[in-house]
């Protein structure tokens, strides 16, 4: 499941989204994308959003979403070289919704067997 939220705001539809984003005048980052695939997932973001807390959750309740598997989280990295300048890098990164994972420069020229 995929939702949107600009200021507080939820949407089910991203261009629901970016009209508010411009109604309100903000940068195009104040758009989130927030993708749920499970229902551990959907349960501990529903408690976080509803504040519960340890000591007075129920019994059963999720808290925290369960550590994603190794291949979601390659999934949602992009490898960049340390030679690349940061602020493309970032801005790269944030425009595809993944987190850097920097290499140095010999590491990307081994696995490409240069």
């Amino acid at each position: 499941m995929i939702v949107y939220n600009v200021a507080r705001g939820w949407f089910p539809m991203k261009n629901d989204a970016e009209t508010y984003r411009r109604q309100l005048g903000l940068k195009p980052d104040a758009n989130f994308k927030l993708e749920i695939h499970t229902r551990e997932e959907l349960a501990a973001f529903l408690n976080g959003l509803m504040g519960a807390k340890a000591p007075e959750a129920p019994a059963g309740a999720v808290l925290e979403p369960v550590i994603a598997p190794p291949e979601v989280i390659e999934r949602n990295v992009v490898e960049v070289p340390d030679y690349v300048p940061k602020f493309l890098a970032e801005a790269w990164a944030k425009r595809e919704g993944k987190s850097i994972k920097w290499v140095s420069e010999a590491q990307t020229s081994s696995e490409q067997g240069v």
